[in-house]
């Protein structure tokens, strides 16, 4: 994938993936992107919060993925938007205790 094709990367936002189909960011992004490359004129405004979020929100739904948000904390000190594919829980309790495990956080904020 091209560098000017990582609409990802313009978003304001940290994304992570919870998607046991692949196991590399480029491998479960690669369908958000081509859904965000279909939309040109969305990418000048790929840098609001707000329209980034909602665009990310729907190139989600596309590709039987869901967004869930984890506001800031003490624990991490920005915004994170999960990217959690349909099915890998049986639960939204257990989705958030699996986002909230301390091991987990620990994870995320060290890459």
């Amino acid at each position: 994938m091209k560098t000017e094709d990582d609409y990802l990367g313009m978003m304001p936002f940290t994304i992570i993936f919870i998607d046991p189909l692949h196991t590399d960011f480029k491998g479960s992004a690669a369908k958000l992107n081509a859904y965000l490359a279909r939309h040109p004129l969305a990418r000048p405004r790929l840098h609001q919060p707000q329209f980034a979020a909602k665009m990310l929100e729907m190139a989600a739904h596309s590709a039987n993925m869901r967004v869930v948000v984890r506001k800031a904390d003490a624990a991490v000190k920005r915004e994170l938007h999960y990217v959690v594919r349909k099915g890998v829980f049986t639960s939204d309790e257990k989705m958030w205790a699996f986002i909230n495990d301390p091991d987990n956080l620990a994870l995320v904020k060290n890459q």
